[in-house]
């Protein structure tokens, strides 16, 4: 199939993205809401005439806001925040008013296609690409299809050999019915290696943790005193609901702090901003560990009762001492032992029960002489001065004392790290760090505390529908590292189909794309199940259209972001043969023989799900739009699910990562961050790919809307390093590696330090004049948190090429859909 498939070229899309600019409402064929035209009692009467539909916007996002549909003539013209049951939650953001253009955009998958070179027993992986020709099939056909190949590759490799992949496309009840199929046929279903490194890091000291740990609700937020945003642009990428919050405690007289390499949104707010040097954050975090301890502003009460701070450590085995240890202990006896201040006598540390220990020193108990876990973290900092590390991280050392001494002094607050330090390779060990660090200043458990950047929310709770069923075979998972061994050499197993649905990873999103690409040629069937055409769905065998989420009745939930659980009623029948995704894998499933699987009709199927969720009713739900359903607004008031109950600071097990640092204590490791990397003199610039405040990772990017407030991908690069190259503002350039390289412009940008340089992510194959920026990523994972690291990158820039062709941006085509008013084209 050609570039103007959906009756639009690629070049055209980018005119059209100006033009539509101005289109409020762009329902159907109907321009008449223009922002030009319009004036209140247009909009007053529009409003009162339409029926008001309650839904919800669910992509990967901070927000998950609730919405108000209006509906006029089986179209939607108008999209609004819904009242939310906490009012204060009530928010949106332009992406979630911008809908009308995703239903109707003329990038829509339209019907079933299959590509034509693909047949059962002949799948020519070659012919897959953005140059494919595709044809119209029927659904029953499509589904044929996809079904005898899955059965056939049960036969013959095994029903681990299907794998059922998902992204974060949707935040509805989707993946959970996907997941119900998929544990029926005992398929392979999708585990994570992106953004886990910080959560697993936290984890190993608090027993919380995989992606971000959690944190108080945002509404808490306000009672903070300091608040450290450590790699986020909070008030850029998260403006619905927790940037509100945190601009209200700085009202009440709460101290911000930015530690960011880059002069973002939320550093020019701040009150201190921390222009780190990048990858040198854990030297950053040892330095206030230092500077607590050398100041004696730890929470010695807090230490005491919640933590392993005051337990000692055995100097032969280097493993805390515990009551079995001891001459007169009882051998079943597991609980650790501190030394009492008064008696010198050893004391068990029970969770959540204060112990009046010995926090520092040498002692001897029974006949084993052992070291406090606070002694060993304080001679293990004592290198980590404020100055050392100030010229490490090419930062001031008073500022490194200030932000200490806010944090330990003012009351309540916390440190609010993004996933952005969890995209160097060994970002865990910040996660370590930090936890540490607030144990110190006792910052676990109180109103006020944060401990991420963006605060827990609620999930449904879906108890066993996604388990396996009688008669199923039960789920396998790979996470995304592993897949690349099964895809390339059968390790585990192989993966020969792969049915995808809500995710644009595997040709956009992931590292390094050229790999997947050629991955994907080991297999026999390919199916994508979205809503618009993406560079994953273009490298597809079979395409599905998936009906938007206004098409559909559903339930979302909003983990990571507020305490609401919404309804999804649904605004229209899906367009020209979309359908809704429930309904796809119904069908599925009654090809595979599990025609009981599902109820047939997903309004009852949602009935279903959410009967396991006691806090709701679901009938209630539907009549109000969203329910608060979580109230313990604040974290960690509970013994730590650790094997002490407590945070532990020292780490007994001493873990080992792949270069040989052991982590009893938290130490910096480095990977392409490092001034003495190898790659460092032929690629001596940092490469990061920073969320953008226009998509939602790849969502959004083709929005005519969006497009004209951000047209094309950029590289931001300080003027200095740009200069150095003979590069102007505004010029194109390549930027490149040993991987890859892309072509895009260049713009001077001096709040990013010299020496590092951005591209925004989520751009789609098809915006960059050549290349991808994930052509200049790796798959390199560490051992401890196996985690993709987008950050850890280096690349050189230089003037592209005289013979590049830059017209696509430079002389756009006409849209002729927008001049002629067809939406989505005509076949």
């Amino acid at each position: 199939m050609s570039d103007d498939r959906d009756g639009v070229s690629r070049r055209s899309v980018l005119l059209g993205a100006g033009a539509a600019a101005g289109v409020l409402g762009l329902g159907g064929g109907d321009y008449s809401l223009s922002l030009s035209e319009t004036n209140p009692a247009q909009v007053e009467g529009l409003i009162d005439k339409s029926e008001v539909v309650t839904t919800s916007c669910a992509p990967n996002c901070r927000g998950k806001c609730p919405l108000n549909v209006y509906v006029r003539d089986g179209e939607i013209k108008f999209v609004e925040p819904q009242m939310t049951d906490d009012e204060q939650y009530r928010r949106a953001c332009l992406l979630g008013q911008s809908h009308i253009q995703r239903v109707y955009s003329p990038k829509r998958l339209k019907y079933p296609m299959k590509r034509t070179d693909w047949s059962p027993g002949d799948p020519n992986p070659q012919g897959r690409g953005e140059d494919a020709e595709f044809e119209r099939i029927e659904w029953d056909e499509a589904l044929d299809y996809i079904a005898d190949e899955m059965l056939r590759v049960r036969d013959e490799y095994g029903p681990e050999s299907v794998f059922f992949h998902t992204g974060s496309g949707d935040n509805g009840m989707g993946t959970r019915i996907f997941s119900r199929l998929a544990s029926m046929f005992g398929g392979t279903t999708q585990g994570w290696s992106i953004d886990t490194n910080v959560g697993v890091g936290f984890n190993r000291i608090t027993g919380y943790g995989f992606f971000l740990p959690p944190t108080n609700e945002s509404e808490d937020w306000v009672n903070a005193n300091t608040i450290i945003v450590w790699g986020s642009d909070i008030l850029k990428s998260q403006f619905q609901n927790d940037a509100s919050k945190i601009l209200d405690a700085m009202e009440r007289g709460a101290k911000l702090v930015v530690v960011d390499p880059v002069y973002t949104t939320t550093a020019s707010k701040a009150d201190l901003w921390i222009p780190i040097k990048p990858g040198k954050d854990v030297h950053l975090g040892l330095a206030m560990i230092h500077e607590v301890l050398d100041s004696e502003t730890y929470d010695a009460e807090f230490l005491r009762e919640r933590t392993t701070a005051g337990a000692l450590v055995r100097n032969d085995t280097q493993k805390m001492l515990r009551i079995a240890d001891l001459p007169d202990g009882d051998e079943d006896d597991d609980r650790v032992v501190g030394v009492d201040r008064e008696t010198g006598d050893p004391v068990p540390l029970e969770p959540d029960t204060y112990a009046d220990v010995e926090l520092f020193g040498e002692y001897e108990l029974g006949g084993i002489t052992g070291t406090t876990g606070l002694t060993l973290l304080e001679e293990h900092v004592e290198e980590y001065t404020p100055e050392r590390v100030a010229e490490v991280a090419q930062i001031d050392a008073d500022d490194i004392r200030q932000m200490t001494e806010w944090l330990a002094t003012r009351g309540p607050g916390g440190v609010c790290p993004s996933y952005a330090i969890g995209r160097y390779k060994y970002g865990h060990v910040f996660g370590q760090t930090y936890a540490i660090l607030m144990g110190l200043t006792g910052d676990y458990g109180k109103s006020g505390t944060l401990h991420s950047h963006h605060p827990s929310g609620t999930s449904l709770i879906s108890g066993d529908y996604g388990a396996r069923r009688p008669g199923g075979v039960g789920a396998s998972s790979l996470r995304h590292h592993q897949n690349i061994d099964a895809l390339r050499h059968g390790d585990p197993y192989p993966l020969k189909v792969i049915y995808g649905m809500e995710s644009n990873m595997l040709v956009n999103q992931f590292p390094d794309r050229k790999l997947w690409i050629d991955l994907l040629e080991n297999v026999d069937l390919f199916v994508m199940a979205d809503i618009h055409n993406t560079p994953t769905v273009q490298h597809a065998d079979i395409m599905l259209p998936a009906a938007h989420w206004f098409e559909r009745e559903d339930i979302s939930d909003a983990w990571g972001s507020h305490p609401h659980i919404s309804y999804r009623q649904q605004a229209h029948e899906p367009l020209w043969e979309a359908r809704d995704d429930y309904y796809i894998i119904n069908d599925l499933a009654e090809r595979l023989g599990y025609e009981d699987l599902f109820e047939g009709d997903k309004h009852e199927e949602l009935r279903k799900i959410a009967s396991y969720d006691p806090r709701f009713d679901f009938d209630d739900l539907r009549e109000r739009g969203n329910i608060r359903v979580k109230d313990d607004i604040i974290e960690y008031t509970d013994p730590f699910p650790t094997d002490t109950g407590r945070i532990e600071i020292y780490d007994e097990d001493q873990p080992v990562e792949d270069e040989g640092t052991v982590l009893d204590l938290p130490r910096p490791i480095e990977d392409r961050s490092a001034d003495d990397h190898e790659l460092a003199d032929e690629y001596p610039l940092l490469f990061m790919q920073k969320h953008s405040k226009w998509r939602i990772h790849s969502q959004w990017a083709d929005n005519a809307v969006v497009r004209k407030f951000d047209p094309e991908p950029r590289l931001d690069i300080h003027p200095d390093d740009a200069r150095e190259r003979g590069i102007e503002d505004g010029d194109y350039v390549r930027v490149h590696n040993e991987r890859g390289e892309m072509v895009v412009k260049a713009k001077y940008n001096e709040g990013y330090q010299p020496g590092l340089v951005n591209t925004d992510q989520g751009w789609w194959t098809e915006d960059f004049i050549e290349g991808n920026l994930q052509d200049l990523t790796h798959t390199e994972v560490n051992e401890l948190a196996p985690t993709f690291c987008f950050y850890d990158v280096r690349v050189e820039v230089e003037s592209a090429p005289d013979d590049v062709d830059t017209s696509m941006y430079e002389d756009p085509e006409p849209a002729d859909w927008l001049e002629t008013g067809t939406v989505g084209g005509d076949d």
